[in-house]
C-alpha cells in the first residue's frame, strides 16, 4: 500500500510517488466484397380458373346482406392535466455544492514563521512534484482552519479514494481526506502553484462528509499521528 503523503504543522513530511500507465489499443479493419447473385429467369405460368359448386342453401346464404358491424364504444374522456397556479413554487433540481474559492493564500505565511524552520528544510529535500503536493496539503489545512474554526486539520492524504492528478503546476485531488480531532473527513481541492512550483497562487476546496471508521484501514487513514 502506498505510504501517505503528510504535511503537518509539526514540521513532518513524507515522500510519495506517482505512477502512470499508458495502454495502446490497435484497431484492425477488414473489407468484405459481395458478388451479386444472378437473377432467376421468369417463367410463364398458365392461368387457372377456380370453379366452386354451391348448394342452393350456400348460394342463398352468400347472397344475403351482411349485418352492419356494431358501433365501437366511445373513448373514455380523460381528465385534463391540472395547470399549476402562476404563484406555485417551482421544483428545485439537485445541484452539486459549489467549491470554496479563498481570496488569500496562506501557506507562504505559515512557512515564513520561525517555528516552521524544519518544515522549510524538509521541503527543500523533496523532488519538484513531491514539494508541490506538500505545499498544496499545507494550503488545504490552513484554508480549512480559516474557513471553520471548529476544524483543526493536522494531516492531509491527497489520494484517500482517488489518485491526485498533476498537470504542470496544477494539482487536482478529488479523493483527498483530512484529519481533525481524531476524525477523518472527505476533501476535494484544486491547487495552482507558481511557475517555479515554490508557492501556491490559487486554491479552491470542498469539505465532504466524515469517513466511516471501518474504512480507515482500507483507505490508509491512520487513527493517530
Amino acid at each position: 500500500m502506498r505510504g501517505p503523503v503528510v504535511v503537518t504543522l509539526r514540521n513532518e513530511a513524507s515522500p510519495w510517488g506517482i505512477s502512470a500507465s499508458v495502454v495502446l489499443h490497435t484497431l484492425l479493419a477488414a473489407t468484405l466484397a459481395l458478388m451479386p447473385l444472378p437473377k432467376r429467369p421468369k417463367r410463364l405460368e398458365e392461368e387457372r380458373v377456380s370453379v366452386d359448386i354451391l348448394t342452393p342453401q350456400q348460394f342463398e346464404a352468400s347472397t344475403r346482406p351482411r349485418p352492419a358491424p356494431a358501433p365501437l364504444p366511445a373513448p373514455e374522456a380523460r381528465a385534463p392535466t391540472p395547470t399549476p397556479p402562476p404563484n406555485a413554487p417551482q421544483t428545485q433540481l439537485p445541484y452539486a455544492p459549489a467549491m470554496i474559492h479563498p481570496t488569500e493564500m496562506l501557506s507562504a505565511k505559515t512557512l515564513a514563521d520561525p517555528r516552521s524552520r524544519q518544515a522549510r528544510a524538509d521541503l527543500a529535500t523533496f523532488a519538484s512534484d513531491e514539494r508541490m503536493v506538500q505545499l498544496c496539503n499545507l494550503e488545504a489545512m490552513d484554508q480549512i482552519r480559516r474557513w471553520r474554526a471548529d476544524f483543526q486539520p493536522e494531516r492531509v492524504v491527497p489520494y484517500a479514494t482517488a489518485e491526485e492528478k498533476i498537470a504542470g503546476t496544477t494539482i487536482a485531488a478529488n479523493g483527498a481526506a483530512f484529519r481533525s480531532s481524531r476524525n477523518w473527513y472527505g476533501l476535494k481541492f484544486k491547487c495552482q502553484l507558481a511557475q517555479d512550483g515554490e508557492s501556491v497562487i490559487g486554491f479552491e476546496f470542498l469539505v465532504g462528509d466524515p469517513v466511516a471508521r471501518e474504512k480507515w484501514d482500507e483507505l490508509g487513514l491512520p487513527a493517530v499521528h
